[in-house]
Parts: C-alpha cells; sequence; structure tokens
C-alpha cells in the first residue's frame, strides 16, 4: 500500500513537473523572439459594464481620459446594470460618455448593449474596477493591422496587493501573465482572454452573435467561439492594467468557483477545438484544465500523507517539528532537499523538488519584473511562501467541482 502511494505520487508529481519544465521551455523561446511593432490608431469605442460600482468607476472613467490615445477616437459606453448605489450619479459628472442602462440583466446583456450601440469597429470591454496605463489603448488595437486578428487582451496587476491575499493574488497575476504572454508570442496565438481588459474587432463579434449567456466565463467563451469562426487572439505584452482583486476568502472563492467551471463549460462546449490541427495553446489549455481538475482530487491526501510519512524523522523537537514544517510550506525545502542529497542520496523526488523550485522561482521573479512590479520585500515573501496558496486554490477547485456535481441548480444562479 505505501509503496503504492509512494509511487502515485511519484507520477503525478512528475506530470506537474512536466508542465512546469514546458512553460519554462516556452518562456525561454518567448525571450529570444522579435516583437513585432505596427503603428495604428483607429477609432475605438470602450464599453463598460457598471452594477453598483461606486467604488472604482470614477478611476477607471479618469484613466480612459488621461491615456495618451486621442480623445477624438474614444466613445466610451458605460451601461449601468440596475445599480442601487451611487453609481448613476457619478456618471453624470461625466459628459462625454454614453450611459446606457437596464434592469440588471447581468455582465453578458450589458456588454451586448455596449457592443450594439457601439459606433466603431473595434470595442474594448473594461471592468468598471480597472484602470488603464497611459499606453494601454494604443498597444491593444496595434495587432488589429493583421485582418485574421478578431480579439486582444492585455495584462492586468493587482491594485489591492497591501493584504496577504493580495500579495498571493499579485504573483499569481504576474506568472499567469508570463505564461499567456510567452505562448502567444511563441505560437503566434493565444487563448487566456480576460474580459476585464479586452479588445474585439465588431465584425467579428457580429459574425459569432456576440457574447452568450450558457456559461459562467463568457471571456473565455468568445475567445474560442472567434477560434471556431477562423479569427486569431493574442496577448499584448505592453498592454497594462490594474485591478481590484478580492481582499477575503468568500470573495476569491467566489471568483475562482465562476473561473474554473466557466472555463470548464466553455473547453467543453467548444470540444471540437480539441485536435491536432489546433495551436498549441489551445491543446494546452484543454489539457491543463481538465489536468488540474484531475489533479485536485489527488493533490491534498497524497501532500498529507507524504507529510504524515516524514513526520516521524523530523519530530525529535518542537524546534525540529516547526523547522520540518516550515521547509514544506516554503522554498526552503528545495534548498534543503540539495544541501542533503550527499546524506539522502538522488532520487525522483529530490529531482522533481529542487528543480520545480527553481524553475518557480526564476519565473515567478522574471513575472515580477517583467510586469513593472518591484522585488520588495512583500513580493519576495508571497514567492517564498506560495505553495500553501497553490494548495488553497487547489482545494477551490475541488468544492467546485464537487458544488457543481451534486448541487448543479444552485451553481448555475447568477
Amino acid at each position: 500500500m505505501k509503496d503504492a502511494i509512494m509511487l502515485m505520487s511519484s507520477v503525478l508529481f512528475g506530470i506537474v513537473f512536466s508542465l512546469l519544465t514546458f512553460i519554462f521551455a516556452i518562456f525561454i523561446i518567448s525571450r529570444f523572439l522579435k516583437k513585432e511593432d505596427n503603428f495604428s490608431e483607429p477609432k475605438v469605442s470602450i464599453v463598460i459594464p457598471a452594477y453598483n460600482e461606486e467604488y472604482g468607476i470614477k478611476a477607471c472613467l479618469d484613466s480612459i481620459f488621461s491615456s495618451n490615445y486621442p480623445k477624438n477616437k474614444i466613445e466610451v459606453i458605460v451601461v449601468d446594470d440596475g445599480s442601487t448605489d451611487s453609481t448613476p450619479s457619478i456618471l453624470k459628472a461625466y459628459k462625454k460618455i454614453k450611459t446606457l442602462s437596464q434592469n440588471h440583466l447581468g455582465k453578458v446583456e450589458a456588454l451586448n448593449l455596449g457592443a450594439l450601440n457601439s459606433s466603431n469597429e473595434f470595442v474594448i470591454t473594461l471592468d468598471a474596477d480597472t484602470t488603464l496605463d497611459k499606453n494601454c489603448i494604443r498597444e491593444l488595437v496595434k495587432p488589429f493591422s493583421a485582418k485574421d486578428i478578431g480579439a486582444t487582451t492585455g495584462n492586468n496587476t493587482v491594485k489591492n496587493n497591501k493584504s496577504i491575499l493580495g500579495l498571493f493574488q499579485n504573483i499569481e497575476y504576474h506568472f499567469s501573465n508570463l505564461i499567456r504572454n510567452s505562448f502567444s508570442a511563441v505560437f503566434k496565438s493565444g487563448i487566456w482572454i480576460a474580459g476585464s481588459l479586452a479588445c474585439y474587432r465588431k465584425t467579428a463579434l457580429k459574425k459569432i452573435g456576440y457574447f452568450k449567456k450558457d456559461t459562467l466565463a463568457e471571456d473565455i467563451d468568445i475567445a474560442l467561439e472567434l477560434k471556431k469562426a477562423g479569427y486569431k487572439t493574442v496577448i499584448v505584452s505592453a498592454a497594462f492594467g490594474s485591478t481590484i482583486v478580492p481582499s477575503r476568502f468568500k470573495e476569491l472563492y467566489r471568483q475562482r468557483v465562476r473561473w474554473w467551471m466557466g472555463t470548464l463549460q466553455a473547453i467543453v462546449k467548444n470540444k471540437e477545438l480539441f485536435s491536432r490541427k489546433s495551436t498549441p495553446s489551445i491543446i494546452f489549455l484543454y489539457i491543463t484544465h481538465f489536468w488540474w481538475s484531475f489533479y485536485a482530487f489527488l493533490s491534498l491526501p497524497l501532500i498529507i500523507y507524504q507529510i504524515n510519512y516524514w513526520l516521524p524523522y523530523n519530530s525529535q523537537s518542537l524546534l525540529s517539528s516547526i523547522s520540518y514544517f516550515f521547509r514544506w510550506f516554503s522554498l526552503m525545502g528545495p534548498f534543503y532537499v540539495l544541501y542533503k542529497i550527499p546524506d539522502f542520496g538522488i532520487s525522483v523526488y529530490s529531482i522533481f523538488g529542487v528543480l520545480s523550485g527553481v524553475m518557480t522561482t526564476v519565473l515567478s521573479v522574471a513575472a515580477v519584473v517583467i510586469f513593472k512590479d518591484r522585488i520588495g520585500l512583500k513580493n519576495i515573501f508571497a514567492i517564498f511562501f506560495y505553495f500553501p496558496y497553490t494548495i488553497v486554490l487547489n482545494i477551490i477547485i475541488l468544492i467546485s467541482l464537487l458544488r457543481h456535481r451534486f448541487w448543479a441548480k444552485s451553481f448555475y444562479i447568477k
């Protein structure tokens, strides 16, 4: 029994190591590729769905009107989705925006109402708590000089990174941005469209019937539908925005349940895209999403088993026990394994552990630097203790899958 569990652990962690190695290789390749720099300033329509956004909408609108993009080429449409706070009164102070209203029909309906009433061929969608870098709009529209581009997306960074959850999400966003950009650069096609900061070709939206309500992740769904319609989607490395992330666990849980299951719904709905003819970005999305869903069921029991198995060898005193758990839940673990190779010898676990720790650290630090953050004590802390945060995310994935399976009716209530 013990040998079987240890073998299963080796296989699972070996797959994780292989995925991490592949990501690392794609990142390294992407750094040697020459970036194309097209210059274009077409007219754009910016659509912002807003429901009770009194704390974020002003900063969002101010960032648009403070951008370096020609103001006479920007149309701003805010769709008030039946707000009951001071959002409507804030909007009245902006004379240059078009305000549309609906009776709380949801984000998808708000996006479609805004897109249908837009005047321009290029439609940027923003969440109301997103603020734009001064060059973001210009960067988002550059790739559309190629006629086969249906959508682009930028890179969101975290505004409220002061809390513990904010610190870890800040590193997570940087890490995710690095993966998205690397795949898009190497394979000339991305798939991880962030609806909170995206730009669409309106004729492409019209061709596929605009945004749909049959999944919980309309941004991933529409990216896949654009792929089916023959369009490319790309991630623009120089397009930056910043957003507000959940600061409480309950908010994080609700967000990630929606994200994970919505993406799962979208890839099942568009399952015909998963074929040998698909781009590596799509294949990677499909494989990894199903893999992490499977991994969520086994990872926590195996981690608990591993900890319990080795604990008797590290519990001679309170200090040794504390040191043991400290190594388990921080980057100290891989360095300790490397230090102990003369005593323990080289094994599958030592190879996986050390190299995974090294690659994760390099990718995390690189992501922080590339996406205009700083290597301060807070980011170092979050990188050093990032592993427990991944366990939390795996638990949320597990709960979301169980909730979808056994409480489907409540799950689909938006």
